[in-house]
C-alpha cells in the first residue's frame, strides 16, 4: 500500500514538473513574440516618422520639396545629381548633349527646351532649374515644387555638390564622390607639375563671334580646371584684374591679347568666332612663335559641371605632358 502511495506520488510530481516546462516554453514564446512585435512596431514607426518633405532655401525663398524626390526634372544640374545616384526622368536636350556624360543618361526623357506639354507629361514631383526669369519659376511651380539655382551660384566643383547633395538629402554620396575626385585631380596635378618649368604660365583665351576674351579660373572654357584644380600659374595680368577681382571673363580688344598672353595658351573658338593665325599681332605672341598653343574643342570645354570639370582638368594635363616630351 505504501508502495502504491509513492507511485501516485511520484507519477504526480512528474505531472506537476511537465506542467511546468510546458508554461515556461509558452511564456518564452510570448516573450520572444512580444519582442518581435515590439521591435516590427518600433520599424513601421520609425518609418512614419521620417519626413516627407524638407524646406529649401531658394532666391524665392522658402520651398518645400519632397524628401525623396522620385520623378525630378531638370534644366540643369544633371551631371551633378547623377554623381549623386539621382536619375532624372526628365532634362533638356542641351543638357543631354553633355558629351561626359553619354554612358550615365539611358532612359532621361529629353524635354526638348523645357517644353511645357513635355514636362507635364513626366508628372514631375521635383523640378530644378537654373533660369532666374520670374517667370521661369511661375511656369514650372505650376507643375510641381520648383528650386531655382541660378547659374554662376557655385563657384567650384565642391560648392556644388555639397550643396545639392544636402538638398536632396545625399550628403553621403556628395563627400564619397568628393573625395574620388579629389584624389583624381592630385593625380593630374603631380604630372603637371613634373613637367612645368618654375615660373611658366597659362592663359585662356576665346574668340566669340567677332569679340575677343580672356578667361579666369570661373566657369568659362576650363578655366575651373586649369587655374583652381591643376593649379597652373596665370600670367600676372589676368591674376590681377579676373581672378583676384573675382572676374570670371573679361571682353578685351584683339590688339591687347598678347599682354594676357602666358607661355602656353588655351584658345577656344565658339559661336562664328575666328581667329586669324596669320595676323602680325597673333604671329608676334611668343607662345605662339614656339607653338605653345592649344586649341580647345568646345563640345568638351563649354560645360563646367564637376564632372566635365575633371574630365578637362586630364585633357589639360594630358596636353601638357604630352607637349613637354615632345620638346625633348
Amino acid at each position: 500500500m505504501v508502495k502504491n502511495r509513492s507511485h501516485r506520488v511520484f507519477y504526480l510530481v512528474l505531472v506537476m514538473l511537465a506542467v511546468m516546462i510546458a508554461g515556461c516554453g509558452n511564456a518564452s514564446g510570448q516573450i520572444s513574440e512580444n519582442k518581435k512585435g515590439s521591435a516590427a512596431v518600433k520599424n513601421d514607426k520609425a518609418e512614419s516618422e521620417l519626413p516627407e518633405t524638407r524646406i529649401v532655401k531658394t532666391i524665392h525663398g522658402d520651398i518645400e520639396i519632397p524628401a525623396n524626390a522620385k520623378r525630378i526634372v531638370v534644366d540643369s544640374y544633371l551631371p551633378t545629381l547623377l554623381i549623386l545616384g539621382e536619375k532624372p526622368v526628365g532634362a533638356t536636350k542641351t543638357d543631354l548633349e553633355n558629351v561626359h556624360i553619354q554612358d550615365l543618361i539611358t532612359d532621361i526623357e529629353s524635354t526638348g527646351e523645357s517644353a511645357v506639354e513635355t514636362i507635364l507629361s513626366l508628372n514631375p514631383d521635383l523640378i530644378i532649374s537654373a533660369d532666374a526669369e520670374k517667370s521661369t519659376f511661375e511656369k514650372f511651380s505650376k507643375m510641381a515644387p520648383t528650386v531655382i539655382i541660378p547659374y554662376e551660384t557655385y563657384s567650384d566643383a565642391y560648392e556644388e555638390v555639397r550643396a545639392i547633395g544636402e538638398m536632396l538629402g545625399k550628403e553621403k554620396e556628395a563627400e564619397e564622390w568628393l573625395t574620388t575626385f579629389d584624389e583624381k585631380i592630385q593625380q593630374q596635378r603631380d604630372k603637371v607639375k613634373a613637367v612645368m618649368g618654375e615660373g611658366e604660365t597659362v592663359s585662356i583665351f576665346g574668340a566669340f563671334g567677332k569679340d575677343s576674351y580672356i578667361y579666369g579660373d570661373g566657369i568659362y572654357r576650363g578655366g575651373q580646371a586649369i587655374y583652381k584644380h591643376l593649379q597652373l600659374t596665370p600670367p600676372e595680368r589676368i591674376k590681377t584684374e579676373l581672378i583676384d577681382a573675382g572676374e570670371t571673363y573679361k571682353q578685351v580688344s584683339f590688339e591687347v591679347l598678347t599682354d594676357y598672353a602666358g607661355d602656353y595658351i588655351f584658345f577656344d573658338q565658339s559661336h562664328g568666332g575666328t581667329l586669324d593665325k596669320e595676323d602680325p599681332v597673333w604671329e608676334s605672341v611668343e607662345a605662339v612663335k614656339k607653338n605653345n598653343v592649344f586649341y580647345l574643342d568646345g563640345k568638351r570645354f563649354w560645360p563646367y559641371d564637376p564632372i566635365a570639370v575633371l574630365a578637362q582638368a586630364e585633357e589639360v594635363a594630358d596636353m601638357l605632358v604630352a607637349k613637354k616630351q615632345n620638346e625633348k
